[in-house]
């Protein structure tokens, strides 16, 4: 147990993380809801984190999320928002998968107006491993064509059906607009998820 939570705090260090607890169970109509901020970031400032996910059944679930965030690039600085719909699918308890559709829209402040729209095909692993009865560590790896998410986190339960969570996001969307901008975040995120 010990090495466990050692391995999580070093990777939290050099890793790079706004999701909260993933969806586990995938019977019909059972939904979280989670909402993150940022407590603390290297790359990027002033996020939040507001995801919903509904199981399907039969193994399958859906996921909505959106990010927004103010990051800079070069002498400029932007207002971006990360919108995501996703298709889950359980693989066992401990490992999910999921594709779908990642929309990243910027607004420099600097010049005043709207970046073209990064819209990229994404994939990715959900793996999570209960540490505890109330203890869970998660980790997302995913991402397309110049986007790429990495996150890990820690889920405490404080009572049925509503958790703290804990994560490290390292969001990164490059090549964005004819200025080919990166409008990246990396950052540590308080959160709640609610399971309905």
């Amino acid at each position: 147990m010990k090495k466990i939570i050692f391995m999580l705090i070093f990777l939290v260090m050099v890793g790079q993380v706004c999701y909260a607890s993933p969806l586990n169970d995938f019977t019909r109509g059972a939904t979280v809801v989670d909402l993150n901020s940022n407590i603390h970031t290297f790359l990027g400032s002033n996020c939040y984190d507001f995801t919903v996910s509904t199981g399907l059944g039969k193994g399958w679930a859906t996921s909505s999320r959106q990010t927004g965030y103010d990051t800079s690039y070069n002498v400029s600085a932007y207002r971006v928002k990360n919108r995501e719909i996703n298709l889950l699918r359980k693989i066992n308890d401990n490992i999910q998968i999921y594709t779908g559709y990642s929309q990243t829209t910027g607004y420099d402040k600097l010049v005043g107006h709207d970046l073209k729209d990064k819209v990229v095909l994404q994939a990715g692993l959900i793996a999570r491993k209960k540490l505890g009865d109330k203890l869970t560590l998660y980790t997302i790896l995913g991402g397309g064509r110049n986007v790429t998410n990495i996150e890990f986190g820690l889920s405490h339960q404080l009572k049925p059906g509503l958790e703290l969570t804990t994560t490290y996001r390292h969001l990164t969307v490059e090549k964005v607009g004819p200025l080919q901008a990166k409008e990246n975040l990396r950052g540590f995120a308080l959160g709640l998820t609610l399971r309905m």
